[in-house]
């Protein structure tokens, strides 16, 4: 089987990940001029023929295609979709990675989550998202009944990502620290005050945003002050919310920022000719799962480490017009490991983690 393998040991450090989040779908286009779209602006931008998927579904399909064997690791989604075409859709197409897909309901009446994205000339953007879609009506009370009914057994990874309401995220992860999982969680820049009222940073191991949402922790800006005074307040306050959480923060081409409880270090992100940034931050954060997964540690100097991992499936998912990569399996990141300018770096990764008999 075209899977990552376990570095150390013949089974992997987790075996399996239970995550909420959104899924859904949605339509690119592609603005005229770079500057920030304004308040009051209109601008005409072309209707590109690209797919677009929200970000349960981007993380966990990765981490299945890369990881996804039965009974050697397995990938829940917890979430609704509408009862349309759409929804239907997304669901087989979960369900053929191989996702068990018993913690998605299909609520009639209403529509599956939907995004427009934009994306300016120099290849950066963001989207904006339905507010009232299937999964709006995630609830704590839906992430207690998927748990009273789950029988997972080993190691797991509890993932809360955007998308759905916040008090569903926030259960979940919870359940994770009740049941003693790795608790993964990311969180939109509007949410970092209701995040932190309601524990989030506490029950949280490792934090994935970008650079807009640490601007929002550290109540800083980089129009003001350095990038890398407003990723040391990020870091300050997280950690006087939690002491032992780990925090990486994406700077789409700038590369990552990482505290794993000592210092804050960079790695830059590979050199690639992009042709889309959507999604990229998702597909780091599925990379950096199954390097953890794999047996490697977050950071390692030197490399390779969950990160590197991280990175490597960023730089090839921009590569795509899509959000999710659909080409994207171990021994396609291999050949593109060895494409690259750091191709030797990816080469010894890949002896370690691509060499097995899944």
């Amino acid at each position: 089987m075209n899977k990552l393998c376990a570095v150390h040991t013949e089974d992997y450090a987790y075996k399996s990940i239970i995550g909420t989040g959104g899924i859904g779908s949605g339509m690119f286009f592609l603005l005229e001029q770079n500057h920030t779209l304004g308040r009051n602006e209109s601008r005409l931008g072309a209707l590109l023929p690209f797919k677009d998927y929200c970000k349960q579904h981007i993380i966990l399909h990765y981490i299945a295609t890369l990881l996804g064997a039965p009974g050697r690791f397995d990938v829940h989604p917890v979430g609704k979709v509408g009862d349309d075409e759409t929804g239907k859709s997304l669901v087989e197409q979960m369900r053929s990675t191989g996702m068990d897909m018993a913690g998605v309901k299909v609520i009639p009446g209403y529509s599956t989550l939907f995004s427009v994205c934009f994306q300016y000339p120099d290849k950066t953007g963001g989207n904006i998202t339905t507010g009232n879609s299937a999964s709006s009506l995630m609830t704590a009370g839906d992430i207690d009944e998927y748990f009273s009914g789950a029988d997972h057994s080993g190691k797991e990874i509890v993932l809360s990502v955007p998308e759905v309401p916040l008090d569903a995220r926030i259960r979940l992860l919870e359940h994770g620290r009740k049941r003693k999982s790795l608790n993964i969680a990311s969180l939109l820049s509007g949410e970092v005050a209701a995040f932190r009222e309601q524990g989030g940073f506490a029950l949280t191991d490792i934090l994935s945003i970008n650079i807009d949402e640490a601007e929002s922790i550290s109540n800083l800006s980089v129009t003001n002050v350095s990038k890398t005074e407003v990723i040391e307040q990020c870091v300050q306050v997280l950690y006087s919310e939690n002491p032992s959480i780990s925090v990486l923060v994406t700077d789409g081409p700038g590369g990552v920022y990482a505290f794993t409880g000592n210092d804050i270090f960079h790695q830059p992100a590979y050199r690639v000719d992009a042709i889309s940034t959507a999604g990229a931050g998702d597909a780091f954060l599925s990379g950096t799962i199954c390097g953890l997964c794999c047996g490697l540690s977050l950071h390692a100097d030197p490399e390779p480490d969950a990160i590197s991992l991280g990175n490597l499936l960023a730089a090839y998912a921009v590569t795509s017009p899509d959000t999710i990569h659909p080409s994207a399996n171990a021994n396609v990141l291999r050949s593109f490991s060895e494409s690259t300018d750091t191709g030797k770096r990816f080469a010894a990764l890949f002896r370690q983690v691509n060499e097995c008999s899944l």
